[in-house]
């Protein structure tokens, strides 16, 4: 497939870089000729230097299938949506917008194309957080009714030292599964004969529903959120807010900007909110950081949200979350004790993957940098056999019959027509 972005900016540009590595052909837009000399240089994509609201630079890439408009501005995003369908004819156009009007479903519907708004998709990250606080991350199968939570062993964590085989009376409780472990830097996709051993890192797969309760069902002690920090103001901060405030938590709201202190205030009456700054120790005291079952770093200054993040978790606050724009840092944050990196352009990332069909992508590597999830239809040699027996795929997550989905079991049958979700080793 030929994928077009508009736009090289960072969302852009590490769009293109990974879907280079895919081997996808890509073209990038943009009217900056120096940021598309740094990507030609390094990587394997068409650069067009042109404005890609002026119908002749678009007719450039006439041929391509899929087009990611990206740059910063969401009313040009929209203008070469417009373009792209009116003009152009494409039918497979994807933007990025940060204003919740834009995403609604009645834009969506006029302008015919698939909208992200990287905002509420932020939030929702945030969200998940203070739904799941036993896991370190929540990865959606967005139509399948199933959720992938990453999770990590401790020492006096019950599954530590088990064989996943061991599980099986869990799992009639409650069905789940195990689609992968991260150790030491590597990645596994398990059998039943696999042991998990203490600061593993788990990757189970469960209906949404049943996640909550996950973490009853496997022995997994945790505690409720109930005290949230909210640390500075950006273009997030307000939906977040919103959102938190329909929530049974006590929330608090720390920025230097007086004027943003009070405008906050007035807007939500639930919100405790304080002038101050991120990194006077003795304020943090006073206000009870050391209570904070999680924390928020939302700042437009993503090394300020990452020194935020690292003194709340130094002065005992059980989570922290630093809102990070970098995709590339996340390894750097997470080492130095970042329990959560919230990275706007992977979620973006992840969607655009969606609309790849040629290898009918769910999610991509926002589940694990070398794993993939994958749909497929049940191959012919594999149809009337059991799930344990069908010896293809990697790892069998969930099957769709007739339009249902089920979490697969080993004794799961398998059918003509079926649709199966399967984690894969991405190919080098």
């Amino acid at each position: 497939m030929k994928v077009c972005i508009v736009g090289a900016g960072v969302v852009g540009s590490y769009l293109a870089k990974r879907l280079s590595r895919e081997g996808f052909e890509v073209a990038v837009i943009d009217v900056d000729s120096s940021k598309l000399e740094n990507l030609s240089y390094s990587y394997d994509v068409m650069t067009v230097n042109c404005n890609a609201l002026d119908v002749n630079c678009l007719k450039n890439v006439q041929e391509f299938d899929l087009f990611v408009v990206v740059t910063e501005s969401d009313e040009k995003n929209l203008s070469v949506a417009i373009l792209l369908r009116s003009l152009l004819n494409k039918e497979k156009v994807i933007i990025r917008v940060s204003n919740k009007a834009f995403s609604s479903p009645p834009v969506k519907e006029f302008l015919g194309v698939d909208v992200v708004n990287i905002l509420s998709e932020t939030v929702q990250a945030v969200l998940n957080q203070v739904k799941y606080p036993f896991a370190l991350d929540v990865v959606r199968l967005e139509g399948e009714g199933i959720v992938i939570l990453k999770l990590k062993l401790t020492t006096e964590n019950p599954l530590a030292g088990k064989q996943i085989m061991e599980l099986s009376e869990v799992r009639e409780k409650l069905p789940f599964t195990i689609v992968a472990i991260e150790r030491e830097g590597k990645t596994i996709i398990p059998s039943g004969t696999n042991f998990m051993y203490p600061n593993d890192i788990l990757y189970i797969a469960v209906r949404e529903e049943d996640a909550e309760r996950l973490a009853e069902v496997l022995g997994i002690e945790y505690s409720p959120v109930k005290l949230i920090f909210v640390f500075g103001y950006s273009r997030f901060t307000e939906e977040l807010l919103t959102q938190l405030s329909n929530l049974p938590v006590k929330v608090k709201f720390v920025c230097s900007n007086m004027e943003k202190c009070e405008e906050i205030s007035g807007k939500f009456p639930k919100v405790d909110v304080f002038h101050g700054e991120f990194s006077d120790i003795e304020f943090l005291k006073e206000e009870g950081i050391e209570k904070a079952d999680l924390t928020v770093s939302v700042t437009e200054d993503e090394e300020q949200n990452i020194l935020s993040a690292v003194l709340c978790k130094k002065l005992g606050a059980k989570r922290t979350l630093a809102l990070i724009m970098h995709p590339e840092y996340e390894g750097i944050v997470t080492s130095i004790g970042i329990d959560v990196p919230l990275i706007p352009r992977k979620l973006l990332a992840s969607k655009v993957y969606r609309q790849l069909s040629r290898k009918k992508f769910i999610d991509i590597f926002e589940l694990s940098e070398d794993l993939e999830i994958v749909e497929m239809e049940v191959p012919e040699k594999s149809t009337n056999k059991k799930v344990k027996d069908s010896g293809f795929c990697g790892l069998i997550v969930a099957v769709r019959k007739n339009g249902e989905v089920e979490l697969a079991r080993g004794n799961t049958f398998l059918e003509k027509g079926d649709k199966l979700i399967c984690i894969k080793k991405r190919e080098s």
